[in-house]
């Protein structure tokens, strides 16, 4: 959420440099932990980041085909392609559809396809419009993570292979992102003419294209470190020209030049930079954002407040940037995890409380309407800081106590050590059945890639919990 108000409070009770834990090097308390807090000031934006425009924001992409030819023809708006297939490889008739190589296709169309021989899988992308086909189980992957298992989709012809699309195949997939399609069959010729979002607006109603001019190759800023990450994580970290302070993964993160803090990076340096894309997301004052749209600035921001908006933000962030197959590997590897984590949680006979403490003076945790206590629930457990009716509520020690969760997570970089010396938490059940954890705040804080892990770690606590 973005910052309309003061941070006196979060100043007063959270600042970064103060929560130090003694000598031995340990580490002091991410930054991260004060953005998230922040948001408790803040207004909520109505939209959801990665909406796509009206029906007239569309890129009218036409294709003509016919069976048992090479040649064909894109049509992109206005702009007329004629292309052909590789030797060997045309369209054919499979039932009613006509079906045809995907790569001459889709790359003729603007997009992207691209084979991972470690995982026997190739990624495409037309703009929004993203799949996946995985060769040893013949699994088609839809815009929604939808499997088909497809085994004519592979054809060969003397040592070479190829993979086809179907009318029906490519209809789906268009319509998986907001498209439409349609077709028609005339003198042998068939024409299909699909209408594929080409705006898609951020969380803050900024209209972005779905195909940007410099795809993968925008100077970057990011002003929060999870933005960072995601940049990274789709192939896009050495991009950035800036970041905010506490950029700190992965590893190269930590050499990109800062321009100050998140919640008031330098304008100035920004204007001599130049760059192509300013990312901004829970924590950035809507003043800044404003005044660098202003300058002219072109700003995507986006706010998750769950694991699947997590998926979806990052997804959407790789379209923006012109990589949209990267992000489509990167939410299907995040989406999968999740849902194994929550098939597991299905199976326990019971839902263990969680406390997670976020801060030790005051007391406190992350409730509903945040990503976290949404990663408890997918875990199999029941958060207690969901009674409290607030994202991230104070509370007091007899609460906790009263609640007696038989997991505590501790995630405000102190270490477990220091909650277990507190006298009053002694009865305590995850106190007394040796279930008390200390987590990098970064798993379970940061919208990245890495909250599958915080997920992971979540869910094994639960589940040794769980156990009689």
């Amino acid at each position: 959420m973005f910052r309309t108000g003061p941070w006196n409070w979060i100043d007063k009770h959270l600042n970064p440099t103060a929560g130090r834990r003694p000598a031995g090097g340990k580490r002091i308390i991410s930054l991260v932990l004060v953005v998230i807090i922040g948001s408790m000031l803040v207004l909520v934006p109505a939209r959801q980041a990665g909406s796509v425009t009206s029906a007239s924001s569309m890129r009218r992409v036409s294709l003509d085909l016919r069976a048992g030819q090479s040649a064909f023809v894109v049509t992109i708006d206005s702009k007329r392609v004629a292309g052909s297939f590789p030797k060997g490889f045309v369209p054919i008739r499979i039932g009613a559809d006509l079906a045809f190589p995907m790569r001459a296709v889709i790359e003729a169309a603007g997009g992207v396809v691209r084979f991972e021989p470690l995982q026997s899988t190739v990624y495409f992308a037309l703009g929004p419009v993203a799949g996946a086909y995985e060769f040893g189980s013949k699994t088609l992957v839809d815009g929604s993570y939808r499997t088909l298992v497809r085994k004519d989709l592979v054809r060969a012809s003397g040592k070479t292979g190829a993979l086809f699309f179907t009318e029906d195949i490519l209809g789906d997939l268009v319509i998986a992102s907001g498209g439409t399609m349609t077709s028609s069959v005339k003198n042998g010729l068939t024409s299909i003419i699909l209408q594929i979002p080409s705006v898609m607006k951020d969380v803050l109603g900024n209209e972005h294209d779905t195909f940007p001019a410099k795809a993968g190759k925008m100077r970057l800023v990011t002003l929060a470190p999870n933005l960072a990450e995601n940049c990274f994580a789709l192939g896009q970290g050495s991009n950035i020209i800036a970041a905010s302070e506490y950029t700190d993964y992965p590893e190269q993160a930590r050499k990109i030049p800062t321009i100050g803090a998140f919640s008031n990076p330098s304008l100035e340096k920004l204007l001599v930079l130049s760059p192509d894309l300013i990312l901004v997301t829970d924590g950035t004052p809507l003043a800044v954002v404003e005044r660098l749209r202003r300058m002219g600035r072109q700003v995507y921001a986006d706010d998750p407040k769950s694991l699947s908006a997590i998926v979806d933000a990052i997804r959407s962030l790789s379209v923006v940037l012109g990589v949209p197959d990267q992000g489509f590997e990167v939410a299907l590897s995040m989406h999968r995890s999740i849902a194994r984590v929550a098939e597991t949680a299905k199976k326990l006979t019971r839902m263990p409380a969680v406390y997670v403490e976020i801060w030790n003076s005051p007391l406190m945790s992350a409730g509903k309407g945040t990503f976290v206590s949404d990663l408890i629930s997918i875990a199999g457990g029941s958060n207690i800081a969901d009674e409290a009716n607030t994202p991230w509520p104070v509370l007091s020690e007899e609460f906790v106590i009263s609640r007696n969760p038989d997991v505590i997570v501790v995630a405000s970089g102190m270490g477990a050590g220091e909650l277990l010396g507190r006298a009053a938490f002694a009865t305590v059940n995850a106190v007394k059945q040796g279930h008390v954890y200390d987590i990098l705040g970064d798993y379970i804080f940061r919208p990245s890639p890495r909250i599958v892990k915080g997920l992971q770690l979540i869910a094994d606590y639960v589940q040794r919990a769980s156990r009689p």
